[in-house]
This record gives C-alpha cells, structure tokens and sequence, in this order.
C-alpha cells in the first residue's frame, strides 16, 4: 500500500499545484501566489524515499505473488488490512460488464465496481505479459519490459481503487447528514475522474462496449463538477492551513486578491524607488561608445 500510496499522492498534488497555477494565469507566477515555491517544494517528492516508478514495482510485485500462490499453491488472497480481499473473486469479477440499469449519472459504487474489474484485468495482463517475457529475457529485463502499460498501470489503479473504497467506508459511517451529502458528492466526482483515465483499457477488456458507456462516465463528472461548485470554499477551507503559514496573496481566507497584491507588491522597501540602472534606460546610447573597450580576439590562421 504504502509503495503504490505514495508515488500517486506525489504526482497528484503536482498536478494539482500545477494546475491552480495555470487557473490563477499570470498572478500564479508571481512570487507573492507561492504556488511557484509549493510546486518546487513537492517536486523532489517524486524522487526521494523511492523513486516513483521503482516503488510501483514493488506493489505490482506483491500482486502477482498473490495471484501466483492462489493459482499454485490455492491460497485464499487476502491481506491483513482488506485491501485486496476482492481479488480472490478475481474470475468471476471479469466476467462482470458495465452496466447502469437506466442510471443518468454514475456515483462512487459504480466507479468502485468498475476499479475492482480493472484491477483485476490488469492483474491478469500484468501476469501473462512478465511470463511471456520471462520465456526469453532475464528475471531483471524481463520485468523493466513489463511495466509501461501493464504492471506499472496495475499499482495505479490498485491504489486509486483502495483510496475509493477507503473513502465510501468512511461516508457509510459518517452521522452528519449534511457532511455525507457533499462527500459523497466529492467520492463521485474522484472515483468517476480517475476512472476516466483509464477508459482505453476498460474497452480494450470488454468492460465498456459501446462510446455512450465512456460518455455517461464524463458527463457525471460534470454534474458532479457542478454540485460541488458551491462547496469549493468550504471544501477548501477544511484544508487550508491558516494565512501566516500559507503567506500567500492569492489564498488568503478573507479573499481580498487584489488588495493583498497591492500591499505585497507596495510592502518591499525598494517598490517605489527608481532601479539602479535606470539611467542607462533613459540616455540616449552614443554610437560606437564602447567600441574600444570591446577587445576583439586575435584572428587564426587556417590550418588549411
């Protein structure tokens, strides 16, 4: 879990950053947005305590060693915190095909039955891949041609799927109704968005057979896009560290943007006063001024 948790939370707060940068157009790159920094500060996430895509292997290792002792050895897969107890039903979990019996907008259980299956299916892939390379390669070779598209794509998904099954348990035992409604909402909205980016391989295996089943997919994340528009703030403000720690214009809690780059911009104590080199701005230059202070080298004689 912790292989695979932590190159997904890694990459996704990068995008994210770099997101509400381009969202925020030119005052994102202003110093005073600190988005610049934060997006500096998360980079070497990706790299240090296990690169990224090093670690992948280690969960995709851990997956096919669970399907390899249950078709072996016929060990019941399992693990001690019930992150891949579906598995074991692996068979009959791709004899499953998307259906939404009339539904106009798909919500996370959709999303979670669809996670179980492509997990599954990449499982299997992954499998049938390493063993056809095995036949001709090294252990080593053999696995480093194994990942892109398919061992690789398998720890993705399997921990996208988990922090969506991790999410509904939590809303199926929250109290507060008003809460649940809009975490719902959102649980939608991420399990739906994640899925998206793995639609080619839903109907590469079947799952999706026609286009309007990748269309439902879309258009409920822009319905869920749009009953959580009214949320955003609040969503936010459940998150965001308060101003004197964010110290960033664009962020701030009372939502005075302007005002806040105004006082930044005139809080520097050079904001007012003329740059050093302004003169050299304003004359006019004289032609040929520094033409004897420019030391040309000596020519070369040609080796010719």
């Amino acid at each position: 879990m912790s292989s695979s948790s932590k190159p997904l939370s890694s990459w996704t707060a990068r995008d994210a950053i770099q997101q509400c940068r381009e969202a925020c157009g030119g005052h994102g790159f202003l110093a005073v947005s600190r988005l610049g920094e934060l997006r500096d500060d998360n980079d070497p996430n990706c790299t240090y305590e296990g690169d990224n895509n090093v670690l992948l292997q280690q969960t995709s290792n851990y997956l096919l060693g669970l399907l390899a002792d249950k078709r072996h050895k016929g060990v019941t897969i399992a693990s001690p915190v019930g992150s891949v107890g579906y598995l074991d039903d692996y068979e009959r979990i791709l004899q499953q095909r998307f259906s939404v019996g009339g539904k106009l907008v798909l919500d996370y259980n959709d999303a979670i039955s669809a996670f179980q299956w492509l997990v599954s299916y990449l499982l299997v892939e992954s499998e049938k891949k390493l063993s056809k390379e095995m036949k001709s390669q090294d252990p080593f070779t053999a696995r480093n041609v194994s990942q892109v598209f398919f061992c690789r794509s398998l720890s993705i998904a399997y921990m996208e799927g988990l922090i969506l099954q991790r999410f509904a348990a939590f809303l199926a035992g929250s109290p507060d109704e008003g809460i649940r409604s809009v975490l719902s909402k959102l649980c939608s909205l991420y399990g739906l968005w994640c899925l998206e980016k793995h639609t080619s391989t839903l109907f590469e295996g079947g799952y999706f057979s026609v286009g309007t089943d990748s269309k439902l997919v879309k258009t409920s994340i822009l319905h869920f896009c749009t009953e959580l528009k009214d949320e955003a703030v609040s969503l936010c403000d459940v998150l965001a560290p308060p101003d004197h720690i964010l110290q960033s214009a664009l962020g701030a809690s009372d939502g005075q943007v302007y005002k806040r780059l105004y006082q930044a911009m005139l809080g520097h104590p050079e904001a007012l006063e003329r740059p050093p080199y302004w003169q050299d701005l304003v004359d006019r230059p004289e032609i040929g001024k520094y033409h004897d202070k420019i030391s040309s080298p000596p020519p070369t004689k040609s080796k010719l």
